[in-house]
């Protein structure tokens, strides 16, 4: 009896692998070119299996279109993207259906590079991976003491607070 449990394992263990449990316990990432900037943390990507796949940003927040330096958070990221071959990790899907991910070029994280030039905040509200985050805040504190983009205005707005004025 011994032996046949061990033969089994195997078999049980390659079915949960392969099984959608097993892959939804899996990273997903997708690699394409960016065919689409909406503003400046939401792009649409075209992979390399044709489908187009639209990506907010995770853990940071850029203004809005309408909001100082929202354009400005568009057209940077804009230049630094637009198609360009990208790596996208998923670690998550928002209400609207988009994923929300880190997005890398050349293994340098694109989002942290929009906080870094003073065009994001980290959103904390949904920043919960500590170690991507804490680069985040390091980004964050550097381009505000160096007065870096949005940072000029002391009285900048962050966009979670503009939207809810907004309403």
């Amino acid at each position: 009896m011994n032996v046949r449990k061990a033969s089994l394992f195997p078999a049980v263990l390659l079915f949960f692998l392969c099984s959608p449990l097993g892959l939804w316990a899996q990273a997903e990432s997708y690699s394409g070119e960016v065919v689409g900037v909406s503003d400046g943390d939401t792009i649409t990507v075209l992979t390399t299996d044709f489908e187009r796949i639209k990506v907010r940003f995770y853990g940071i927040d850029c203004p809005e279109k309408g909001q100082p330096y929202g354009n400005e958070a568009k057209d940077h990221l804009y230049k630094a993207i637009y198609g360009k071959k990208v790596d996208v990790l998923v670690k998550d899907v928002d209400r609207y259906s988009r994923y929300v991910g880190i997005v890398s070029i050349g293994g340098k994280s694109v989002n942290d590079e929009m906080v870094a030039s003073g065009l994001a905040w980290t959103y904390t509200s949904y920043c919960k991976d500590e170690g991507i985050c804490s680069k985040f805040r390091a980004s964050e504190s550097s381009a505000k003491g160096a007065k870096r983009g949005l940072w000029q205005d002391p009285g900048a707005i962050p966009p979670w607070d503009w939207r809810r004025n907004k309403r």
